[in-house]
């Protein structure tokens, strides 16, 4: 596949200008001043580094701040999107070569903003790939599925090729609801980004700069505009601050102020005030209320992971169970891999 990326359910970024409002310094990553020419020749290490390149470029232009929130930093995000296009393409059956992976990358940096932040109306170059294996079987990548969609439930390494969700089905047992979709983790189904003046609530997330007004358990709310400049007011019941450009809603001036992103292990939640968010796609552990909480320690690529009880794996890898049962075995504790390169059952 081209690389897809993970869908998320926060709010995402309307205009690409977040630079001067996140108060973080992102790590400066090695990459190529360009990508490659999209030669017919092109290797896959090329390819895929220039694809990781473009990628993480193009969360940089458009909000820096993704960055931190999924990867920790630019480098740390190539060196992941690099490693499972590289596996993608080496998978059997896989449709992904590095000549479709090339011809992505060189599209990436005409994608417009706030849907490449949640991999909404790709370009044709980067549309899911599609390979050789019929539904049903074996898959650790949807590249390898003739309908480029590898179900995999969580904790194991391998999954079945299966017609891809739509919206309304459930992701309980999925890790993913596949590109453009996402799985909201409140109700566990998969489901479509509602625009501006859409109805919205638990089981359907709001689009690019929105977030739901006036939802409550049994009447829908709402997708408003989110304040994208500091300093705007950000009242009860308004649509808050955007933090993809930066900012959160301070409680006390209820105004919007930089958002502030922090490392695993250091404190995280209502701290004066304001929201302060956990690196690295990782959990706030232990906040309640006003009460502050610890961001969860990631583990390691290759270390000790659990499904339960944590800690949770890095982006674009996943907590795979011990045993050949996988996750039917009962035990929650595993090790965080990258998508496998071997032929799957």
């Amino acid at each position: 596949m081209p690389g897809v990326e993970p869908i998320f359910t926060r709010p995402r970024l309307r205009f690409a200008r977040a630079s001067t409002l996140v108060t973080v310094t992102l790590l400066l990553a090695c990459s190529p001043a360009t990508v490659g020419s999209g030669d017919a020749g092109v290797s896959a290490d090329q390819a895929c580094t220039d694809s990781a390149y473009a990628k993480c470029s193009r969360y940089q232009a458009c909000s820096p701040i993704v960055i931190q929130l999924r990867y920790g930093d630019e480098s740390t995000c190539e060196a992941a999107i690099k490693q499972n296009c590289v596996n993608a393409i080496a998978a059997p059956s896989s449709g992904s070569t590095p000549q479709n992976v090339e011809a992505c990358a060189q599209a990436v940096p005409s994608w417009d903003c706030p849907d490449y932040l949640y991999t909404q109306n790709p370009p044709p170059a980067c549309v899911q790939v599609t390979g050789s294996i019929p539904d049903g079987g074996g898959c650790s990548h949807p590249s390898q599925c003739q309908s480029g969609f590898c179900a995999i439930v969580p904790g194991d390494a391998c999954g079945s090729c299966a017609p891809p969700p739509q919206p309304g089905d459930s992701c309980a047992q999925l890790t993913t609801c596949g590109q453009q979709l996402s799985c909201q983790t409140s109700t566990l189904t998969c489901a479509v980004f509602a625009g501006e003046g859409a109805a919205c609530g638990s089981s359907q997330p709001c689009a690019a700069g929105l977030n739901c007004i006036g939802s409550t358990s049994t009447t829908p709310g709402s997708c408003q505009v989110s304040a994208t400049v500091p300093n705007a007011p950000c009242p009860t019941g308004s649509a808050g601050c955007e933090l993809f450009a930066g900012l959160v809603c301070n409680s006390s001036s209820m105004t919007c102020q930089s958002a502030q992103l922090v490392a695993p292990g250091q404190p995280c939640g209502d701290i004066n005030h304001q929201t302060v968010s956990c690196q690295d796609d990782v959990k706030c552990l232990g906040e309640s209320g006003s009460t502050p909480g610890t961001c969860e320690q990631l583990a390691a690529v290759g270390g000790t992971c659990d499904l339960v009880n944590g800690p949770a794996c890095p982006t674009q890898t996943r907590c795979v169970l011990s045993g050949d049962a996988g996750a039917s075995d009962g035990g929650t504790s595993g090790t965080c891999q990258y998508a496998g390169t071997s032929a799957c059952p």
